[in-house]
C-alpha cells in the first residue's frame, strides 16, 4: 500500500516538474499593453421608472440572507421609488402643458394676424368711403397749385406765420413766367384764404392751372415768402395699391393722407 502511494506520488511530482529538461517559459519582453478601459451601459435617457424597479427587486433577489436589508433601507428604497415615479409624472405633465402652450400660442397668433388683416381691410374700406365723399369739394394740401375758372375766381390758402402787413400775390404759368400780380390789402398773421377773382391782375388771368408766391411786406419793408398751399375742387377719387388717391383740379392726384383740409 505504501509502495503504491509513493509511486503515484512520484508520477505526480513528474508531471508538474520544473527543473528537467523541459526549458521554463520567458518573462514578457517590454511594458505590459494597457487594458482596454471597462465601459458600462448607459441609458441615454436617464434611469427610468422600469430601470429603478429592476434595480430594486435585483438587490433584494441577491441580498445576504444571514444580513438582510434593514427596514429603514427599505423604507427609503420604496421612498425613492415613490419620487421617482411622482418626477415622471410631473415631468409628462409639464410637457403636455408645454404643447398645450404652444398650440395656445399659435392659435393667438394666428388670431392676432386674421384681426389685423380685416381691420386694415375695415380701414380701407372706411378711408374709400370717406374719399368718395369729398368729391366735389374744395380739398387742401401743401404745395404751390391755383385753378383759375371761367369766371376768374381760384382759391389760395396761405399761412403768414407772424408775418403782417401788405400782401402781394404772383401768379406763374407752366411756362415758369410771371404772368400777372395783384396787391392784397392789410394781411394778418397766421392761416388766411384769398379768392383770385377779388383782385385786379394786369393783365387778366386766363382759365387753368397756375403757380403762385404769396409775399408779406410790413411798413413799406421787404417783402418775405409766406407758406402757400394748393386749394382746389376735387373732381375724382382712384385706388392706387389699395389707398385712395383723390383727383383735384384736372390732373393733380394727391393722396387722401395728405390733405390737411376739406372745405366745402
Amino acid at each position: 500500500m505504501i509502495t503504491d502511494v509513493r509511486s503515484s506520488y512520484n508520477s505526480y511530482s513528474s508531471m508538474f516538474n520544473t527543473t528537467g529538461n523541459a526549458a521554463a517559459p520567458e518573462p514578457p519582453v517590454g511594458p505590459a499593453e494597457p487594458s482596454a478601459p471597462r465601459t458600462l451601459p448607459t441609458n441615454p435617457n436617464g434611469m427610468g421608472r422600469d430601470e429603478f424597479l429592476k434595480m430594486l427587486v435585483a438587490q433584494m433577489k441577491n441580498q445576504d440572507p444571514l444580513n438582510p436589508m434593514d427596514g429603514k433601507d427599505m423604507a427609503a428604497q420604496l421612498a425613492q421609488f415613490s419620487t421617482v415615479e411622482q418626477l415622471i409624472s410631473m415631468n409628462k405633465s409639464l410637457e403636455e402643458q408645454k404643447s398645450a402652450a404652444t398650440e395656445m400660442k399659435d392659435a393667438i397668433l394666428s388670431l392676432e394676424q386674421t384681426q389685423n388683416e380685416r381691420a386694415d381691410e375695415l380701414a380701407q374700406l372706411i378711408e374709400g368711403q370717406m374719399a368718395m365723399a369729398t368729391v366735389g369739394k374744395t380739398g387742401v394740401t401743401p404745395g404751390n397749385n391755383a385753378w383759375v375758372d371761367k369766371e376768374g375766381n381760384g382759391t389760395l390758402v396761405v399761412d403768414a406765420g407772424s408775418l403782417s402787413g401788405t400782401g402781394r400775390i404772383t401768379m406763374i404759368n407752366s411756362k415758369g413766367e410771371a404772368v400777372g400780380q395783384a396787391i392784397v390789402g392789410a394781411v394778418k398773421p397766421g392761416q388766411a384764404s384769398f379768392n383770385v377773382g377779388d383782385y385786379e391782375f394786369e393783365p387778366p388771368l386766363e382759365p387753368g392751372q397756375y403757380t403762385y408766391k404769396f409775399d408779406v411786406a410790413k411798413d413799406g419793408g421787404l417783402f418775405q415768402s409766406a407758406t402757400t398751399y394748393t386749394a382746389g375742387r376735387i373732381t375724382g377719387m382712384k385706388y392706387e395699391n389699395g389707398n385712395p388717391i383723390l383727383i383735384i383740379g384736372d390732373s393733380l392726384a394727391v393722396p387722401m393722407s395728405q390733405l390737411t383740409q376739406i372745405r366745402a
